[in-house]
């Protein structure tokens, strides 16, 4: 038998970090911070489905760069069922390694390059300018996640991937549903299996569609070209349809909802911001390791090893925890302050090794189209209310955020073209 110590123990035995309701308050990074101090890697869950808790950066990032060691292929997320893994392991991106994923991700990445996201800008930052527009203009408090966070990201990725408007808020909502595990009984991850269900059957649909009349999108992209010696299979394309609806619709809201009441709570950081918008890069960076949308990264064991001062047996599953590693005191200094000039930030918000975030310059993008349009429109940022935290363990964000939007009487000075 492995005897696998130390056990999490940080917060108390009230602490699960396998309940996405603990993740609705907000004691997970004082917990994070104790856990840090105590045991960066510990055994979690020992009387259940138990798995490893990493919430140091050092060994954090060595789990999501070894992937020979820590293997995505049988799942990447806590409470994921083992059928549907199982059915998509080396077939979608973010469930598959060696071969398989080096097949998979260049299908992906030319939708997210520098000249695809230069020809998507323009239009990017004018829809994100009118709606701004509309909600400063209300003169009222407004939830951003719902108004702003969330019809961003919405636009930009079923523009790419060539979803008729009509069909963007059934999809939307289906996908969120897909993925809220917020609710654990029956019912409920029935209905989930049933929004994947529909999802994978809206795909299937537009997949024959585009194989019949291509367009300029991902998902004719996907069914027309030749990855790694072989075209894509229908389930291959389909799968990763929806692993990119995952990952453009669930975090890049939470970033953008964070980055406002971020500004809200700390506004001399607003105020700096507009005063000097050539730090856009840097607050952008800051953001992102602020807000760490990514809740967790789940790898599983292919061999007995050592992680720190942890003896990690074959086939145990290892969870490292983003939002901690961000705060890590070992590699940032004064890690709960929000720094619009912090460097260097090497933050893991966009993961690491081989699985780092596909989209990454499109969410990047996403921000600083909200950020330039803010900066040009918006003089403070107030909170009202308290903001309602999402119930994941998976996805770290906002459920909902009221502020209002003080209009700006001078736009900050510009910052350049979009890049």
């Amino acid at each position: 038998m492995v005897n696998r110590t130390p056990l999490f123990t940080a917060g108390g035995t009230d602490v699960d970090l396998a309940d996405p309701h603990f993740f609705a308050g907000d004691r997970f990074l004082e917990v994070a911070r104790e856990a840090r101090r105590r045991h960066p890697v510990a055994w979690t869950n020992p009387e259940r489905d138990g798995f490893w808790s990493v919430t140091a950066y050092r060994p954090g990032r060595e789990v999501l760069r070894r992937p020979d060691v820590f293997t995505s292929t049988r799942g990447m997320r806590l409470g994921a069922g083992a059928a549907a893994v199982a059915a998509a392991s080396g077939r979608m991106l973010v469930v598959s390694d060696g071969a398989d994923h080096q097949r998979l991700r260049p299908a992906h990445a030319r939708w997210f390059s520098s000249r695809a996201l230069a020809d998507l800008a323009p239009g990017l930052r004018d829809t994100v300018d009118r709606r701004l527009r509309e909600l400063v203009d209300r003169g009222e408090p407004v939830d951003v996640v719902a108004d702003l966070a969330l019809p961003v990201p919405s636009w930009v990725l079923f523009r790419m991937m060539g979803v008729p408007r009509r069909d963007w808020d059934e999809l939307a909502a289906l996908t969120a549903t897909g993925f809220d595990d917020a609710d654990p009984s029956p019912a409920a991850a029935a209905e989930r299996a049933a929004a994947h269900s529909a999802v994978f059957a809206y795909f299937f649909e537009l997949l024959e569609r585009r194989r019949a009349d291509p367009g300029d999108d991902i998902v004719s992209t996907l069914a027309t070209a030749d990855h790694g010696g072989r075209p894509l299979t229908d389930e291959e394309i389909v799968l990763n349809c929806d692993g990119l609806l995952n990952g453009g619709l669930e975090t890049t809201p939470h970033a953008i909802s964070g980055a406002l009441l971020a500004f809200a709570r700390h506004p001399e950081q607003w105020r700096r911001l507009r005063a000097d918008p050539g730090l856009l890069d840097t607050a952008i960076e800051e953001i992102l390791r602020h807000t760490s949308p990514p809740g967790h990264a789940m790898r599983t064991a292919t061999r007995d090893t050592t992680l720190g001062d942890a003896t990690i047996a074959g086939g145990d599953r290892v969870v490292v925890w983003l939002p901690s590693c961000n705060r890590d005191e070992e590699v940032f200094a004064e890690p709960d302050r929000f720094l619009v000039d912090r460097r260097p930030n090497p933050h893991v918000g966009f993961g690491g090794g081989p699985h780092y975030c596909v989209g990454a310059a499109l969410a990047r993008l996403e921000l600083r189209c909200v950020l330039e349009s803010l900066l040009g429109q918006v003089a403070e940022i107030r909170e009202v209310g308290e903001p309602a935290r999402q119930a994941s363990n998976f996805l770290n964000g906002l459920r909902r955020l009221d502020v209002v939007l003080e209009p700006a009487r001078t736009p900050a000075t510009p910052t350049g073209p979009l890049r």
